[in-house]
């Protein structure tokens, strides 16, 4: 037994200086230490990890427990990026501005495919519950003469103003984001960078009644995993060349964050230049422990609604990796936020997100 606490408390070092990492990869660049970015992705694993040495030393009825205890500590802010333990209100203010985002993954239709099925659920879904902004993230038209989402959106949203920005358009299929508003649009344009796929930010001037806010809604640069990724996350026994598939994964990573970074950094200068309140809106594909995270919310000078009034396991991908979060609301300090959710609904591969406004006189 002594030899085998020689090698966990030696392991127990490792996992610590890797939680330790995770803590500080949201202010590295990945242009400079890409790896860094790696620590930050994992964050839920090395907490995990250490809250299991925790276990062992406290069983083993030795101290050593507080190294990994002084370690979760240390992060506590940045653990109440991922869970919160507040309740929520149960009636917010009926006069809040009402916001829902969602990536709504081309309503199921741009796959192997042509299916309605998940359509049929955002739809209904909708139909359902009225609010006043929608952002949409992976919005999907199509010229085919039997279905148009676009005026199936515009019918369950009732929304007056719209603001719809393409960027792929392949074989009358058409990609991108999807700003829908209640309220008066003032002015609308795009945050110009170099885009990928629907790797895009929109932004809205919307006038309720007499206040003007700014909502940015965004796609930040997604991995782009390959069917054979998720295989070999799934199965990496099965693989032939686990070796060369890990690199693979990894280089598609690098070069995302490394995307991410100058769409980021684009965003932030955007905003500095902005002369109203903001709300932000968007799938950043990528977690609060981010270079990309840091820079939308501290370099906006915004607050995250999830910290404020989440509550609960805060994973918004509803995926093969459901402890991601990923998609976000941001709001600047003027803004007051009575309610966030997220609405755990099978209804994409993304969990819709709600958010309770008041805004500045």
């Amino acid at each position: 037994m002594k030899t085998l606490d020689r090698v966990a408390y030696v392991l127990n070092y490792v996992f610590a200086i890797a939680l330790v990492l995770s803590y500080i990869s949201p202010y590295v660049r990945p242009g400079d230490l890409w790896f860094i970015s790696l620590f930050g992705l994992l964050y839920p694993v090395w907490l995990a990890i250490n809250i299991i040495f925790i276990i062992y030393w406290a069983f083993r009825l030795k101290n050593r427990f507080f190294l990994s205890i002084l370690v979760i500590a240390a992060g506590y802010f940045h653990f109440n990026k991922f869970f919160q333990f507040q309740e929520q209100p149960e009636y917010p203010p009926v006069e809040s501005i009402r916001f829902y985002s969602h990536n709504l993954k081309a309503f199921g239709l741009n796959g192997p495919e042509f299916q309605t099925e998940d359509g049929e659920k955002i739809f209904r879904y909708l139909d359902q519950h009225l609010f006043d902004v929608y952002c949409f993230q992976e919005f999907f038209d199509t010229d085919r003469k039997d279905f148009s989402p676009y005026d199936s959106i515009k019918k369950v949203t009732h929304a007056k103003y719209r603001h719809v920005e393409y960027l792929p358009e392949f074989r009358g299929n058409k990609f991108g984001l999807a700003t829908l508003s209640q309220y008066p649009i003032v002015e609308k344009g795009m945050v110009e960078f170099e885009r990928e796929g629907t790797n895009m930010c929109i932004y809205t001037d919307i006038d309720f009644d007499g206040t003007v806010v700014r909502v940015y809604n965004m796609h930040l640069q997604s991995v782009h995993l390959k069917p054979d990724d998720y295989e070999f996350l799934r199965n990496p026994q099965n693989s032939e060349s686990p070796t060369e598939e890990t690199k693979g994964l990894i280089s598609r990573l690098v070069k995302a964050y490394e995307k991410r970074e100058e769409q980021t950094y684009t965003i932030e200068e955007h905003m500095e230049q902005c002369p109203y309140p903001i709300i932000v809106c968007g799938d950043f594909n990528d977690t609060p422990l981010s270079h990309a995270y840091e820079m939308i919310r501290a370099g906006g000078n915004l607050k995250d609604a999830f910290q404020e009034n989440g509550s609960g396991l805060g994973s918004t991908y509803n995926g093969m990796l459901p402890i991601l979060r990923i998609d976000y609301m941001f709001y600047s300090p003027q803004i007051e936020n009575h309610y966030f959710e997220i609405v755990h609904e099978d209804l994409s591969d993304h969990y819709p997100l709600i958010g309770y406004f008041s805004l500045p006189e």
